[in-house]
């Protein structure tokens, strides 16, 4: 039957048309079906219920999530009206249906943010978030989190440019009275010394004299920033493990650690060591991130890159295996067991290099990567090349 409605008025010439049968249900070409039937497509909603059930009414909701997008987005030009980067920014992620009510949880948050800012006085950034979105982490300055929105919110307020770091985000939110993290973080030194007067200054004067490591946070750096000493290079390095070795091998070289990335209070300390004309030498891990890290400090606060190239990476090839015991148990062979990933521009100095399979990162805690950050050291255990193995 549903085949001759839709052979009706075929023209004689045409192929008889085929039904297709999805999921095991026919589909049918809607149009021929309603003139058959003497029906309007106004008609469907009150007809088909009873010839075949219920059905989603799928115009319906898109309609509905439709007027819902536009009501929101006309919500968030009313309430953030002179911030027009952040409105761009939300519009550019748009908006699944599903998640539209965060989306207005987070447009009133930052709504409740505008109407505070500038604040009369700071107050830390968890007290903000927690009065804006009753959430003391909403605005942490995380990818899971909204503190990106949030320093968008203060360029817009302030007419001013939008950050390129970390550091440069926290200034913004201090700008308008937000103070982000000042205590958290932290930037680990060894043998730092300073010559100036201020309270930073003596605890650096006074860890350098005691040979200890001294962690300063971004309240130390920004808000009582020291005056350096200048007489002697600074070596900044990837990971802590390179500063606790200095202290086992007591050596006397300046230290700072960014600690595996360049955070908001390491960005801050290169730049006091790049303004007060310290010598930066910057040594990191042979991977992708570290040499990502090497760069910017190369780039941005003049540091020379040191011990991250191929003929590092040979030396450590070189040196042998990394363990030979017990017998039983096969040659932890290589600089490391860890493959390089990822393409960089240029290519990553590593091992292997006239194979394309099997490249492995360098790290700093390779011993023939000590021996040139730190000098050598007859009593380290695990200096290369090992003993010959014990029968």
């Amino acid at each position: 039957m549903i085949t001759g409605w839709l052979a009706q008025n075929e023209p004689a010439t045409r192929r008889r048309r085929q039904l297709d049968i999805v999921d095991g249900k026919t589909v049918i070409p809607l149009p021929r079906v309603l003139e058959a039937l003497g029906l309007v497509a106004e008609d469907l909603p009150s007809v088909v219920p009873q010839l075949a059930g219920s059905f989603p009414d799928l115009a319906g909701e898109r309609l509905r999530a439709a007027r819902l997008r536009n009501d929101l987005w006309n919500h968030a030009e009313t309430v953030l009206v002179d911030a027009p980067r952040l409105l761009a920014r939300l519009r550019a992620a748009g908006v699944k249906d599903e998640k539209a009510d965060d989306l207005r949880s987070l447009i009133n948050a930052l709504a409740r943010a505008r109407a505070l800012l500038p604040l009369k006085r700071p107050v830390p950034l968890a007290r903000l978030a927690l009065a804006c979105a009753g959430n003391p982490h909403f605005f942490d300055l995380t990818e899971e989190c909204h503190g990106a929105k949030l320093v968008l919110l203060a360029v817009d307020l302030l007419k001013a440019t939008q950050p390129d770091t970390p550091a440069a985000a926290r200034a913004m939110l201090a700008r308008v009275g937000v103070f982000a993290d000042r205590l958290s973080q932290t930037v680990l030194t060894l043998n730092v010394d300073a010559v100036g007067d201020g309270p930073v200054d003596r605890a650096l004067r006074l860890a350098c004299a005691d040979r200890r490591p001294l962690h300063l946070t971004l309240y130390d750096l920004t808000c009582t920033p020291p005056t350096l000493a200048t007489d002697r290079p600074w070596l900044v390095v990837e990971n802590q493990s390179v500063v606790d070795e200095a202290l086992i091998r007591q050596a006397t070289t300046p230290i700072v650690c960014t600690a595996g990335s360049l955070s908001a209070v390491d960005h801050v300390i290169l730049g006091i060591a790049q303004d007060a004309g310290v010598s930066i030498r910057y040594a990191g891990d042979l991977d992708v991130s570290g040499h990502a890290i090497a760069e910017t400090v190369r780039s941005r606060y003049g540091g020379q890159v040191v011990h991250m190239d191929e003929r590092t990476a040979q030396a450590a090839e070189a040196a042998g295996p990394l363990a030979n015991q017990p017998p039983a148990v096969p040659l932890l062979d290589g600089p490391s067991r860890v493959p390089l990933h990822g393409d960089h521009n240029p290519p990553i100095p590593s091992t292997n290099t006239d194979t394309d399979q099997g490249k492995y990162a360098v790290f700093q805690e390779h011993s023939v990567v000590l021996e040139r950050l730190l000098g050598a050291d007859s009593t380290d255990p695990l200096r290369l090349p090992l003993a010959a193995p014990r029968r």
